[in-house]
């Protein structure tokens, strides 16, 4: 009897057990946490405001406006303002402003004003965002006491940006500009092109 009683209370005290750690699963709450793997800082609607500080190099100098001529410009520098926004994760549009200029030779300045239209494609890899951007637009130009408006460009640029926090990211970029200016006329005889290119150290605002 002594060893019937003992028996019944070791099974009592094994289903007690197992009833009340399968309660404990139960009742334990899911981790719907994402993992920073799954985790992407842009979601579509996000934007960003960049600010940019670049040294600029020209590439060539042809034709026969003699701001290209002869190799007059040297190594000068811009600054750049401008607004994006996220339709996908990884694709943007915006908008930039920019204002560069560069010193002659002849100790005279050319400057230049460009609106740019663009579209950024930007594949991530964790913290590191790798921004591919095209973009079209029109600038002001003035050289001397001659003034170039609308003026194209055309604009291409690469880069490698961090993102510090989620409201803040730096980087570099690479920025190739093709700057033409195309005269009617008599005047055809001015036609030029300018090709820069700029190193742009740049931080983003995302919001």
């Amino acid at each position: 009897m002594k060893r019937l009683t003992a028996l019944l209370c070791a099974f009592f005290l094994a289903g007690s057990l197992v009833f009340s750690q399968s309660t404990d699963d139960i009742n334990e709450p899911e981790d719907t946490t994402p993992s920073s793997a799954d985790f992407e800082f842009n979601q579509p609607g996000d934007q960003y405001i960049a600010i940019g500080l670049m040294i600029t190099f020209p590439l060539n100098f042809g034709g026969s406006w003699p701001l290209y001529r002869n190799g007059q410009l040297i190594t000068g520098g811009a600054g750049s303002l401008g607004y994006h926004r996220f339709l996908t994760s990884w694709f943007a549009v915006g908008a930039d402003i920019s204002f560069g200029y560069h010193p002659t030779l002849g100790s005279n300045i050319f400057t230049y004003i460009p609106l740019v239209l663009n579209a950024t494609i930007q594949p991530t890899f964790r913290r590191f965002e790798f921004p591919i951007t095209l973009g079209v637009g029109a600038a002001m130009e003035n050289y001397l006491n001659r003034t170039y408006f609308p003026g194209l460009i055309l604009q291409a640029s690469a880069g490698i940006f961090y993102r510090a926090t989620a409201s803040w990211s730096f980087g570099i970029l690479d920025e190739f500009m093709f700057m033409p200016q195309w005269y009617s006329g008599e005047d055809s005889k001015y036609n030029d092109y300018g090709i820069f290119d700029s190193i742009k150290l740049s931080a983003r605002y995302h919001f």
